[in-house]
This record gives structure tokens, C-alpha cells and sequence, in this order.
């Protein structure tokens, strides 16, 4: 078993599944503007992770209070995450602040995420 069914079956064992949100393309509203188009919805496993030296961070402007640190698996995933996207943790919308992958040899073993509920 490699490392990438490894995070993933401990992400799904010990973490949770939400919703990723991928905006829609916008629509035109027939005044020259548009409206954003519905949003594409993607199961996702999680597992809450915490900030070691969140104090520090806070302090130098990298987190707010209340950011929360989150590893995603890539079992299942058919997109990468991007900080358009949003995710509906528990019925609360959060905004992703911050997407790193961890892709020790080219291969992403699990995306870790700073997200904002705003």
C-alpha cells in the first residue's frame, strides 16, 4: 500500500465528509453584467488538523482567529482545489484560503487547506 491509500484511508477513517463547491461559469443577466452560475458539488473526505504555532502565525498576519487547518484526501477527487472553490463543512460555507499539496515524488498524497468561515 502506498502513501496515498495510506492518507486517504486515515482521512476517511478518522476525518469527515463535506462538500466541495466549484462556482459555475457566470451567466449573462441581459444588462451587461452577469450572475454567477450554480455551483458543481464534489464529495470530499476531511480531517481537521491543528495549527502548531498558531499564535505566531495569528501575529504575523498568515491565519485569522478562527482559521482552521484541513487535509483532503484525493480518494475520489476528479479536480484539484482552488481557492475559488468553497467547501460546506456540517452546513457551514468556508471559504479556502490557502491550498497546499503534498507531493513528495509528483504524486499528490493529500491537499492540505486553510479555510475561513466567513
Amino acid at each position: 500500500m502506498g502513501l496515498k491509500e495510506i492518507a486517504s484511508r486515515l482521512i476517511n477513517k478518522h476525518g469527515q465528509t463535506a462538500t466541495l463547491l466549484r462556482p459555475g461559469e457566470d451567466i449573462p443577466d441581459g444588462g451587461g453584467g452577469t450572475i454567477p452560475g450554480e455551483d458543481t458539488e464534489h464529495p470530499v473526505a476531511l480531517l481537521s488538523a491543528t495549527y502548531a504555532v498558531e499564535l505566531q502565525l495569528i501575529a504575523g498576519g498568515f491565519l485569522d482567529v478562527g482559521d482552521q487547518r484541513l487535509l483532503m484526501s484525493v480518494d475520489g477527487l476528479t479536480l484539484d482545489p482552488a481557492t475559488t472553490d468553497r467547501l460546506r463543512i456540517d452546513g457551514d460555507l468556508f471559504r479556502i484560503i490557502r491550498i497546499s499539496p503534498l507531493a513528495p515524488a509528483g504524486e499528490v498524497i493529500f491537499w492540505e487547506l486553510q479555510v475561513r468561515n466567513d
